[in-house]
């Protein structure tokens, strides 16, 4: 898939996705309410809010034919079951899941039966509890549900849908914790693989899900964590799932 629309083009995650396709000589096109960085500046880059229909528009007109697309939006609101309120509830769930349809129905629609490609990028909190964070998980769970219906529902209309699933990953806004020593040492040692999670990790899968070699992979979650949740946790032994 050569044009690709990347929402959430300046994020951590986001901004690897789109340095990864440009290095792979495909056009891009990204949305963020935020700039570009400075090695971005020269794409088309659309400043605004990624679940605006006329803003997503715009970004696919910036490139005409495009037959990919990469949703790496998300929402937090961190706070305890008991204080969570519906409307804060409702935010994290249309920024982080119902985002994600208008953009994979105008990929559909404008393919016009061309074979195209999605990415939704969720999060190992899909499938597992973690304090504070109800809102953020049940959004990735809805987006992974969302992408798996898009497959089939779509599918014969040309689309693969897939879903990536990145654990811990060092990226700006959990900065704080990796570049903290006692809690990046605290952190790494829950890695099977003795380290932590980049940016470009989950990019480099992304860009072979759009790629014509996975022309036969949809419908799929690929968790992208170095086997972080594949360990089972041993009381009283150091690290986790080291025998």
């Amino acid at each position: 898939m050569n044009d690709v629309v990347v929402l959430g083009g300046a994020g951590g995650i986001g901004s690897a996705v789109v340095r990864a396709l440009l290095a792979e000589g495909r056009r891009v096109a990204a949305v963020d309410v935020a700039p570009p960085p400075p090695e971005l500046a020269d794409i088309p880059w659309i400043r605004g809010d990624a679940t605006d229909p006329a803003v997503i528009g715009t970004a696919f007109d910036a490139l005409g034919g495009v037959t990919g697309l990469v949703h790496c939006l998300l929402s937090e609101h961190r706070a305890p079951l008991a204080g969570q309120t519906p409307d804060a509830l409702r935010r994290v769930l249309d920024i982080g899941a119902v985002s994600a349809l208008e953009p994979l129905q105008q990929l559909v629609d404008r393919a016009g039966g061309r074979p195209c490609a999605a990415v939704l990028v969720s999060s190992i909190h899909a499938g597992l509890a973690w304090g504070g964070q109800a809102p953020y998980a049940m959004a990735k769970a809805a987006l992974e549900a969302l992408g798996r219906a898009a497959a089939v529902e779509f599918g014969p209309r040309g689309l693969r849908c897939n879903v990536v699933r990145p654990g811990f990953v060092m990226v700006p806004r959990n900065a704080h914790r990796w570049k903290d020593k006692a809690t990046r040492e605290a952190l790494t040692k829950g890695q099977p693989l003795g380290e932590l999670g980049r940016p470009d990790d989950v990019a480099r899968v992304i860009a072979f899900l759009l790629s014509d070699q996975a022309r036969f992979v949809s419908g799929e979650t690929v968790t992208v964590d170095g086997a972080m949740t594949a360990a089972l946790p041993e009381p009283g032994s150091p690290g986790v799932g080291r025998l």
